[in-house]
């Protein structure tokens, strides 16, 4: 019904909003951490006084933001993705009002000053509108729309929607955003109001021919009229059985690729969070203990450079497929970040975990991988201790693997 399909597309938007804020959030907490290493990094490199310090203090922070900047752009899991950032100079909005800093799906926009008075396809302000979010509440989600390129299969002056999220980091002045295209749903449930349509047409020309026909044969009609109405319930019945079904199996296939990081086929960041905090509040319940294994490749940044990015693709593939092999069917495996993978595994203590890990360690170092060179992988492990905040689970279990990069890699690491 006309009901359920406002229903159902209400829920998809839901689900893409969901997504949306999710991604810039962790677009965000990445460029926290880029800049806190990039920020360690310099300081080790070199030391200077208090005073010269203050001096060249607004250059290094310009220096410090384009180096964010390059390392996105080195990013693997990136670069399909609409993600783009803004710099923002005025946050009344107007000419200039912000310059592009990075867009990997559109390299040709990056240093362009932009505009707030920039009409989409049907002439909506749509910068002006996210713009006001932004002033109000620091974020925003706007829908707008865009003309179809022939590229798209576009015939004629085409449009199709997008939706975006902004969201200002307010220390930078930067505004994070993505932008996911809605032509799916919107040309999946333009096809169902349609067929709907079609068979309310259908069906009232066949009632009016049965009609009609039973006042010239009344009581001979009348009985097939009967018969006929039944079928056409019937009818209409299975035809909102199928409807039903194409989207449950619409919404079981959103759910999977929701749950699911698109190049390795693991779960995603996303899915491990959900997990994560219903077996914190099970083993809090039962009293059972609870582990948590991040680890990442070794130099993998060196394979990109010196195979290609293809080769580090293989790679992590390759690496997602041993590891499944060999853990248990209720550990949750997640690709975490670009080359960096987590294991949620209920049920086994801090010993087990820190077995289990050294396991993991010793199969990757010893399997031969297609591009015929060493891969090694550095382990963190973090038990579980009892109401604590998810937060300082993690961070243990992330603190830990950063003790075994510093130690030499391919090793593990276990904090308590």
């Amino acid at each position: 019904s006309a009901r359920a399909l406002g229903r159902f597309e209400t829920m998809l938007i839901e689900r893409q909003k969901q997504e949306l804020q999710f991604d810039v959030e962790r677009l965000l907490v990445r460029i926290e951490a880029l800049s806190r290493s990039l920020q360690e990094n310099q300081t080790d490199k070199a030391q200077s006084s208090a005073e010269e310090e203050q001096r060249i203090d607004g250059s290094k922070v310009k220096l410090l933001q384009q180096m964010v900047i390059d390392e996105l752009g080195w990013a693997d899991d990136l670069g399909s993705d609409t993600f783009f950032i803004y710099k923002l100079h005025d946050m009344s909005g107007g000419d200039n009002f912000a310059t592009m800093l990075f867009n990997p799906a559109r390299p040709d926009l990056v240093g362009q000053q932009l505009s707030t008075d920039f009409p989409d396809a049907k002439g909506l302000d749509f910068r002006k509108v996210f713009m006001k979010d932004i002033r109000d509440r620091g974020e925003s989600f706007v829908s707008y729309w865009y003309n179809k390129s022939p590229a798209d299969g576009s015939e004629g002056d085409e449009t199709g929607r997008k939706m975006a999220y902004f969201k200002l980091d307010p220390e930078w002045n930067w505004i994070v955003a993505k932008s996911v295209y809605l032509n799916s749903i919107d040309h999946f449930i333009e096809q169902r109001r349609e067929a709907q349509k079609r068979a309310i047409l259908f069906d009232v020309a066949v009632l009016a021919v049965l009609f009609l026909s039973s006042v010239v044969v009344a009581f001979f009609l009348a009985y097939s009229f009967s018969l006929g109405i039944n079928g056409l319930f019937k009818k209409y019945q299975e035809t909102e059985k199928q409807h039903a079904q194409e989207i449950e199996s619409l919404t079981k296939t959103i759910d999977q690729q929701n749950k699911s990081d698109r190049l390795t086929g693991a779960y995603n960041r996303a899915h491990l969070n959900e997990e994560l905090a219903k077996e914190q509040s099970r083993s809090d319940r039962y009293l059972t203990p609870l582990s948590l294994i991040i680890f990442d490749v070794d130099h993998f940044r060196a394979i990109n450079d010196k195979l290609g990015r293809s080769a580090g693709d293989s790679v992590l593939n390759e690496l997602v497929a041993l590891v499944k092999d060999n853990i248990r069917r209720t550990d949750i495996f997640a690709r975490w970040g670009s080359e960096e993978f987590a294991i949620l595994a209920p049920g086994i203590d801090f010993d087990q975990s820190r077995i289990f890990a050294e396991k993991l360690r010793e199969l990757v170092e010893d399997y031969t991988f297609s591009i015929k060179e060493q891969v090694t992988c550095s382990f963190g492990v973090s038990l579980y201790q009892s109401s604590e905040q998810s937060e300082a689970f993690v961070h243990r279990a992330d603190k830990a693997l950063q003790r075994a990069k510093v130690e030499g890699r391919n090793r593990c690491v276990a904090l308590k």
